[in-house]
């Protein structure tokens, strides 16, 4: 049963201010000329084929189409969630804009009024599907594994631009200037990337620079030096900043609580209103049968799930020293979301979905699975899996080489890292180790947490 409640918090991965993404959108659609290239430096462009499959396939066709086209058309949803305009509402513009996004950084976006207020805008593929995603044709339509293929190798390109240090010339003064120029070396956004670090350690007051490792030559006027976006949404934290607790589990990510729940199921009905979490379907035994025996041993135990913002640390930490027993990347959907959270349910339309959706995402998203023995460690509690889930557009978990299957890791060591943006991760306990472990009150009822639990803090204790 679930002794925590689920929240609804927002990972800030989009804007919650309606002008502020008015304002992006329309700054989007001024760059976008209507065109597709069929071809990406000599390469098919996987824009132009999802356009393909959606033209030649008449199944795909009509979801595409329908999608829009049941966005009702009265008050507010006759209006796009993000600029409250009826501006993209055809499949055409959703491609047009798509292809726009290949060569974009994620912006920190000054909105250019002084009505408009500075944010993030962490996701920007998932804001122009907002409304669609939550019909009945846009879960079909985003279910579906072809559209999910393609969803795959054009967020795929897109992360090859990201991480490319010549996508952008260089500033004078050093750095990428694609990252100057989307924002990130304004005042307000290292304010606000130095605010959320320091909110997770009460009483701290660090600069970005006394906070975050960064290239040589770096400071506020170059961005830090750093050479592209990954090189910058996967930095790490300086030595000292977040000590290793000395505990049973520690904090894998720098995360806030969203739900904690006992005696979870092998199968349950992820998809109903209350998402429950099915043990089989987030570790992925439908697709590998060597992870099917740890399932059994997890069965009645416990799921501890948080997210990451868009604008804290990405990295992954081992919450437990132990043995990697079992390890694995599955491929899943990007943008589906429960129908609870959608036209129709009792929710209503998640402005920021798959916000609401982050258990049901559990089951069906892109995602990793790692499995650490801790036995004959000096906190053995058994198996512990940690599950790493893509939202929207981040569509690249990670693992480091030394989580190979056989390795050891030890609390706290790097195991990994998320691309592209904020996202949410699970922990499983099995039912013997919840009779021995103290958990963190703040994520045992994430009712009370009201910022984010730093990465190696103190999450359980025997």
């Amino acid at each position: 049963m679930a002794t925590g409640s689920l929240l609804h918090e927002h990972g800030h991965w989009m804007p919650e201010d309606f002008n502020l993404r008015r304002a992006w959108l329309a700054s989007l659609i001024n760059r976008t000329d209507g065109t597709i290239p069929k071809l990406l430096d000599g390469a098919p462009n996987p824009v132009d084929v999802f356009r393909v499959l959606i033209e030649q396939d008449s199944t795909i066709y009509m979801l595409a189409n329908a999608m829009f086209e049941e966005v009702p058309t009265k008050a507010p949803y006759d209006r796009d969630p993000t600029t409250l305009k009826k501006q993209v509402r055809t499949y055409k513009t959703m491609l047009y804009l798509f292809n726009t996004l290949l060569t974009s950084v994620p912006e920190w976006f000054g909105g250019g009024g002084s009505d408009i207020p500075n944010g993030l805008v962490g996701f920007p593929y998932n804001i122009i599907v907002d409304w669609p995603m939550g019909t009945a044709s846009g879960r079909q339509f985003f279910l579906d594994s072809r559209v999910n293929e393609c969803l795959k190798n054009i967020l795929n390109k897109w992360g090859e631009f990201l991480k490319d240090p010549t996508a952008g010339t260089t500033n004078p003064k050093g750095g990428n200037q694609a990252l100057i120029d989307a924002g990130w070396s304004t005042e307000v956004a290292i304010q606000q990337l130095e605010s959320k670090a320091n909110e997770a350690t009460p009483g701290t007051s660090y600069t970005f620079d006394q906070i975050f490792e960064y290239p040589a030559g770096g400071d506020r006027t170059n961005f830090f030096n750093y050479a592209c976006w990954d090189d910058f949404f996967t930095r790490k934290f300086k030595d000292g900043i977040r000590p290793l607790a000395n505990s049973a589990v520690v904090n894998a990510c720098e995360s806030f609580p969203l739900a904690f729940d006992t005696d979870v199921s092998r199968r349950d009905t992820f998809w109903l209103k209350g998402t429950p979490y099915s043990l089989q379907d987030m570790l992925g035994a439908s697709v590998s049968d060597s992870v099917a025996s740890y399932v059994d041993r997890f069965v009645g135990g416990a799921v501890y799930q948080a997210f990451l913002s868009a604008d804290s640390y990405h990295c992954w930490n081992a919450p437990v020293s132990g043995r990697v027993a079992y390890r694995n990347l599955l491929d899943g959907t990007y943008y589906a979301e429960t129908a609870a959270a959608g036209f129709g349910g009792s929710m209503g339309p998640d402005p920021a979905g798959p916000d609401v959706s982050q258990r049901y995402i559990t089951n069906i998203a892109a995602r990793g699975v790692l499995v650490i023995d801790t036995a004959g460690t000096d906190a053995d509690i058994g198996l512990v899996a940690f599950i790493p889930v893509g939202m929207s557009e981040v569509s690249t978990c990670e693992w480091f080489g030394n989580t190979d299957m056989g390795k050891t890791v030890t609390r706290g060591d790097l195991i990994g890292a998320f691309h592209s943006g904020g996202s949410t991760h699970c922990l499983i306990f099995e039912r013997a180790a919840m009779n021995r472990l103290r958990f963190n009150p703040k994520a045992e009822y994430p009712e009370i947490a009201t910022v984010n639990l730093a990465v190696n803090s103190e999450l359980a204790s025997l």
